[in-house]
């Protein structure tokens, strides 16, 4: 499927033109410093191509710092998978108009040729370039400045600039075998190109994105009973500030001595392939104090391996008049996720949504307005939700709401909305909904 999709971020175009420029500036000056023409002057090529050495060592740093904050460095790793495929399609099969043998989308941006060749730029080129070009600037030439030239520190600068000039024309190239000539010019100048979306993928970015902003604390320990992931609803409830302060730590250090026995009991049966719904618990925070919550957890199974266990915690605030409820939610059901777009048209569901709205296809649900799932009386509440998390960018979290099931029935669930960014953007609506029994 393919789709309009927001690829490249406003600092990653600003680093890409800029690094290009910067790159044909250091080429035009660098060939006027080795009296390949004359243009403005050997003593202003000097000074220009060394002010831009600088200016490009400052956004090499800049990017370095923005690929790991963003893990966009993970488009960088290599593969050996389809390298000889997508070699012989630049070879040949372009030319016969042969199909592209990768897919691309938001979150594998460069084919396994690309990788390959960006990652030998910014591991290999490029660092022997700035190196050369520092030591030639900085020692060779101030202390020999007439002959300078004429050594080896500049043959290897000089071969890593006709490196660039090579990479630079093919890549510019590539760039024209798109859809249309400009097409991937377009889209590094909007942000915005039509590429491959893999539904499951997208649908797995955004659940792990609803987790991260959800009301209920998520974790995830491996086999050995480390935490490898927490949430901040999780952090928050256990008062945490941070991450690090919980990551590989075990997890008695969230219970009481006292309680150990009957956890250690939990997490044992859980590694065990059996799924825990609804276990009330009283947890010790950071600070020493206690806390009550209702805990689920589910097994982790990797290559058909339990490998850990994830799950969530709901608190439980005795003077809460819901406590009974979320109780009887997490117990008897799994939650129902749902996506809506700013329009209030559904986007997404999961299988426990369908079934608590008694639907057997996405297809009977993506694409309809959010009020075809409710009552006419009913439905003001939930125009005030959707204005509120939409335009406010409020967290809604418990809210007891009715819903209207495909076969006319109605039943009552705990609704939690979260606001869906797009940068920093307000696009649409998520979250988790948990059927509460009907009452006896």
């Amino acid at each position: 499927m393919k789709k309009q999709t927001y690829i490249y971020r406003s600092f990653e175009r600003f680093w890409h033109w800029s690094q290009a420029l910067l790159i044909f500036f250091l080429m035009l000056t660098g060939f006027e410093i080795h009296s390949s023409y004359k243009l403005m002057g050997f003593q202003n090529a000097v000074k220009w191509h060394n002010m831009a050495a600088w200016a490009f060592l400052v956004l090499i740093i800049f990017a370095i710092f923005w690929h790991f904050v963003t893990g966009e460095w993970k488009q960088y790793i290599p593969t050996s998978k389809f390298v000889k495929e997508q070699f012989r399609y630049y070879i040949s099969g372009i030319f016969k108009g042969a199909p592209h043998p990768t897919k691309k989308t938001r979150y594998n941006k460069l084919n396994p040729l690309q990788r390959l060749i960006y990652l030998g730029l910014k591991l290999l080129v490029i660092p022997v370039q700035v190196l050369s070009g520092f030591i030639y600037m900085y020692y060779i030439y101030p202390n020999n400045p007439i002959h300078s030239s004429m050594g080896t520190i500049a043959v290897i600068h000089t071969i890593g600039a006709f490196t660039l000039i090579l990479f630079v024309i093919a890549h510019v190239y590539l760039t024209t075998t798109g859809e249309t000539v400009f097409t991937s010019i377009k889209a590094m100048l909007t942000g915005w190109e039509v590429v491959d979306v893999d539904e499951k993928e997208e649908h797995i970015k955004h659940m792990k994105d609803a987790v991260e902003k959800s009301v209920a604390g998520y974790y995830r320990l491996d086999k050995n009973g480390i935490f490898t992931d927490v949430n901040a609803a999780w952090l928050k409830m256990f008062g945490y500030k941070n991450k690090d302060e919980v990551i590989g730590k075990h997890y008695s250090i969230v219970r009481e001595e006292k309680y150990m026995n009957r956890l250690d009991e939990l997490v044992a049966n859980v590694l065990k392939g059996n799924k825990i719904i609804g276990i009330p618990a009283i947890r010790k925070n950071k600070d020493g104090s206690s806390g009550k919550h209702i805990l689920s957890a589910n097994p982790i199974t990797e290559g058909g391996e339990i490998t850990g266990l994830e799950g969530f915690v709901l608190d439980i605030n005795e003077s809460d008049d819901y406590s009974q409820h979320m109780y009887d939610a997490v117990r008897n059901s799994r939650a129902g996720y749902y996506r809506l777009n700013s329009d209030g048209y559904f986007e997404d569901v999961n299988k426990a949504w369908l079934e608590l709205y008694k639907y057997e296809d996405k297809k009977d649900v993506i694409g309809k307005h959010y009020s075809f799932s409710r009552c006419e009386e009913d439905l003001k509440n939930l125009d005030d939700i959707f204005k509120r998390v939409t335009v406010n960018g409020e967290t809604i979290s418990s809210i007891i709401a009715t819903r209207k099931c495909k076969d006319g029935t109605k039943g009552k669930h705990l609704l939690s909305a979260n606001p869906v960014y797009k940068q920093d953007k307000i696009i649409g609506m998520e979250g988790f909904i948990l059927n509460l029994p009907e009452e006896k």
